[in-house]
């Protein structure tokens, strides 16, 4: 759990670990804790995120 990703609301201004993009303090992001990355959420990271958490939550599959 602790080292699962997830949306968060960034608490500082930091930059797309894919995309290069800024990401402003107060908006929202994906968070990786284990590689300590963060991701815009217009990013192709955060779509996947979003899918995964669909598939876990919606369809009850996890893979």
């Amino acid at each position: 759990m602790r080292d699962d990703p997830r949306e968060i609301r960034a608490r500082f201004n930091s930059v797309c670990a894919e995309t290069g993009r800024a990401i402003n303090k107060g908006d929202n992001c994906i968070y990786y804790p284990k590689g300590k990355k963060v991701f815009h959420i217009d990013s192709k990271q955060a779509e996947e995120y979003r899918g995964y958490m669909f598939d876990l939550h919606a369809l009850d599959c996890d893979y």
